[in-house]
């Protein structure tokens, strides 16, 4: 049964309606694009691209200005309008890193009302697969929104740093601090150890405030290798975020609510937070199962989630 490449609706081939109107602004792009991820590196040789798990997810940028079709990016100067990802270049099923993050994105946002990036699973013109995300520190009137990333925020030395995700929400608004613990727990329970300071950020609003920005960068990275539950640590008084792996401080159900307190985050807010999540376990894995993964990848991805699931509670 077709999915749609972006939404995972059934009995859509290509991208549903929905998905035509929010990725492409009503354009019928096709899932399968007409060029290669060598067309993008080779314009941008010399140039820095981003990097995210481990530090080696690669990371392009392109444009769509001539209506239906994505192009690369021709000049370094020039606005893009999306973010592109091929597969890992390493590590185990590298080739399933696209499907993994898109379905992980899709289940933030229709399971848990997790504010993404919106995204799709798309493949190169050789076969290979990518996945595409729509940058959203742009207006509908193309003006550039400030965007900055708790590096930066909290001027830690690194992504990797003693801060901890305390530490981050703590400079949260009480809103975003709702949002923030959400988030967190929505990594937990997937199986997301990469969730350091560069995969948060600040996104300046219509009025100028700056409030916590989509979330993007979501995957399972258990797929892939071995990590720990959490990139950072919860709490102020365990920094030890440079131990070995494997030793850092494991988290339970009580953890995330003890985290909820201490942002100040009311009680009764918190537990329908941890109904909501219980109540999902099912439908989490039934969309894994509807992914573009493959079946060995879903199999890992479900494994890891009733594992983590059984720690949540």
């Amino acid at each position: 049964m077709p999915q749609c490449n972006g939404c995972l609706k059934d009995n859509t081939k290509g991208f549903c309606s929905s998905c035509e109107t929010i990725l492409f602004d009503r354009s019928k792009v096709s899932p399968q694009l007409d060029f290669n991820w060598e067309d993008i590196s080779k314009r941008i040789d010399g140039q820095p691209m981003g990097f995210s798990i481990s530090g080696v997810q690669r990371k392009g940028f392109i444009g769509k200005p001539r209506g239906v079709k994505l192009v690369p990016k021709m000049e370094v100067d020039e606005k893009s309008q999306y973010i592109l990802k091929p597969m890992l270049s390493r590590f185990n099923f590298p080739e399933q890193s696209p499907a993994n993050e898109h379905v992980t994105m899709q289940i933030a946002k229709q399971l848990f009302s997790i504010k993404t990036a919106e995204c799709a699973f798309v493949n190169f013109a050789n076969g290979t697969p990518a996945y595409i995300t729509r940058r959203f520190d742009y207006t509908n009137k193309d003006e550039k929104l400030n965007q900055e990333d708790f590096v930066s925020v909290l001027q830690a030395a690194h992504k990797y740093t003693s801060k901890t995700y305390q530490d981050v929400g703590e400079w949260l608004s009480p809103l975003n601090r709702v949002d923030f613990l959400r988030i967190l727990l929505f990594n937990f329970l997937t199986g997301n150890g990469d969730v350091h300071l560069k995969n948060i950020s600040l996104l300046e609003t219509a009025d100028g405030d700056m409030m916590l920005s989509p979330s993007y960068d979501l995957m399972n990275t258990k797929i892939h290798l071995t990590d720990n539950l959490l990139a950072l640590n919860l709490f102020k008084e365990f920094e030890q975020t440079s131990l070995p792996l494997g030793e850092k401080y494991s988290y339970n159900r009580e953890d995330f609510i003890e985290f909820g307190n201490r942002l100040k985050i009311k009680e009764t807010t918190i537990r329908k937070m941890m109904d909501l999540f219980d109540e999902k376990e099912s439908a989490v894995l039934a969309m894994v199962d509807k992914s573009f993964l493959s079946e060995d990848a879903k199999k890992l991805y479900k494994n890891n989630v009733v594992g983590n699931y059984k720690l949540f509670r």
